[in-house]
């Protein structure tokens, strides 16, 4: 009886465990100031290279992670033209709040409706090239101002408040895509939605929760046998 129990818990503490490290990683925060070594390990998409003829436009990767409160993001283009800014949206394809606009996605006839960021970054000197600037706008509003000392104006990391559409809290589902659209120029990335859930998902608690009272119920029944 004894083994039959400690087998039991070694598989329990097997289920559970992936959970909690996903636990421990949601716990984990990244700093918007141009240092891209706390994305790793952080979800990541890649997107097709050339798949748009415009190079500061052309998507090659989304990192992403999200809280409670925020989507952070983490995007590389295929180069950068130092003399415009780059312009591009992130599309809240599940938002609840805020002016919807058609979204044709992936050069579809047909429109959905969804809410969207705005993202614009620059040089913040158009003469040292010392820094880049990245503002997160809403319906006309910035809502996000960050600098960033890294240079490298191919690759930026940012964060929007999901708040704004309706998004923010334990447990929700966030659903979004990359829109960069110049002058009918548009690539979208990545090439489907990706689907984030904010802060541990109803599995991971409800796993941790049910190990606990199973363990404590095995506990229980082995200490009882043990006394007869």
């Amino acid at each position: 009886m004894k083994n039959v129990f400690r087998i039991v818990f070694v598989l329990l503490l097997v289920m559970v465990v992936p959970s909690a490290r996903v636990l421990a990683a949601d716990s984990t925060n990244i700093v918007i100031d141009g240092n891209f070594q706390d994305w790793i390990g952080k979800p990541y998409v890649e997107d097709p290279k050339h798949d748009i003829k415009s190079p500061w436009l052309d998507f090659l990767g989304v990192g992403y992670y999200a809280d409670d409160k925020y989507l952070y993001l983490h995007v590389i283009r295929q180069a950068a033209n130092k003399s415009e800014p780059w312009h591009f949206n992130v599309v809240m394809l599940n938002g609840t709040k805020g002016p919807t606009l058609p979204q044709y996605l992936f050069g579809s006839t047909k429109p959905v409706y969804a809410p969207q960021f705005d993202v614009t970054t620059y040089y913040a000197s158009n003469s040292s090239h010392n820094g880049i600037v990245v503002k997160v706008s809403f319906n006309g509003q910035q809502l996000e101002s960050t600098f960033s000392s890294n240079n490298n104006a191919k690759e930026i990391e940012f964060r929007v408040p999901l708040a704004s559409v309706g998004l923010d809290g334990v447990n929700k589902e966030v659903k979004f895509v990359l829109k960069s659209d110049v002058k009918d120029v548009v690539d979208w990335a990545p090439e489907r939605p990706i689907i984030i859930t904010t802060g541990p998902t109803l599995w991971q608690i409800s796993s941790v929760f049910f190990f606990i009272i199973v363990s404590a119920a095995a506990y229980r029944v082995y200490k009882n046998k043990a006394s007869v």
